[in-house]
């Protein structure tokens, strides 16, 4: 038992990256209907921005992960500017080919500013051990990021439901032509939109570099998984983004631990082709409706 425990707290603890993750998947899909597909090089970025900050200027966590929240939905206000707004009418494969563009952009701007080497970020979370009975070991950090993680998504669920600017997101989500004609400026709530996305994804960056190790093309991988996560849960959901990270990162987890690392890919793929096969929309997805 205890040795499950602990595999369940490894899982919480990446089940909270993947969510911070994609939560900016679904939320860009939900008013654009676009896969981002560089959102997970902006999380890397995000990553990067916060090593910078703690290695160069010293920064205390309390500072550095609100500037890198603020820096990195710069960068996604200034990627969805420059490169996707004027490609909205377009066809969705201009959308696609754009956004793999981006992304591997970013990837080589950060390998060429930083270097290719694997970091970590100086740990500045608590990292005191907590021993339960003979066997459960956890570590303070672990505790700390998916209490902060969950926390954010609450804020974010909150903000979506209780104020002016998330009912606007939602009725951007609901019916994007009518939009204008309320009165609502478009525009804003899309950059919106990417810039808590991007924010978000900067707290999965500083969060993982703390608990793993960062490097120019990370974004790649996780970026993938937390795209099957958003899919598996409902893409557009943001329950179901969270709930999809949550089952992602234990199905892996639990690979790991009691078969091998070698299929932990295999079988996370695998999760993805049998849950859309059983909901072809998510678990909390709803089908897109046609007018005809």
């Amino acid at each position: 038992m205890e040795i499950i425990i602990q595999q369940l707290l490894n899982a919480a603890q990446l089940g909270a990256v993947y969510s911070l993750i994609a939560l900016g998947y679904t939320m860009v899909y939900g008013v654009l209907r676009l896969i981002n597909f560089a959102h997970g090089d902006i999380f890397m970025v995000g990553a990067f921005i916060g090593f910078m900050l703690a290695t160069t200027l010293n920064m205390p966590l309390v500072l550095m992960m609100p500037l890198t929240m603020l820096l990195t939905a710069l960068v996604g206000v200034a990627i969805e500017r420059v490169a996707y707004r004027k490609l909205r009418d377009a066809q969705r494969v201009s959308l696609v080919i754009t956004a793999l563009g981006v992304g591997i952009f970013l990837e080589n701007f950060v390998r060429i500013v930083v270097g290719p080497q694997t970091r970590q970020l100086p740990a500045q979370l608590p990292d005191s051990v907590l021993k339960f009975g003979s066997g459960l070991i956890i570590t303070e950090d672990k505790i700390w990021i998916i209490l902060i993680s969950l926390a954010l998504m609450i804020i974010l669920w909150l903000f979506v439901q209780k104020t002016l600017m998330g009912t606007a997101m939602r009725a951007v989500a609901d019916n994007s032509e009518v939009i204008p004609l309320m009165g609502i400026n478009l525009n804003r709530v899309i950059a919106v939109t990417f810039a808590i996305g991007s924010a978000l994804a900067a707290a999965g960056g500083v969060f993982y570099g703390q608990a793993y190790s960062i490097d120019p093309y990370m974004g790649i991988d996780l970026g993938w998984k937390a795209f099957i996560a958003a899919v598996i849960g409902g893409i557009g959901s943001i329950e179901g983004a969270v709930l999809g990270s949550f089952m992602l990162a234990g199905v892996e987890v639990f690979t790991v631990a009691y078969l091998s690392s070698n299929l932990k890919n295999g079988i996370a793929f695998g999760l993805l082709i049998l849950l859309l096969l059983i909901w072809p929309s998510g678990i909390m997805g709803k089908p897109l409706l046609k007018k005809v």
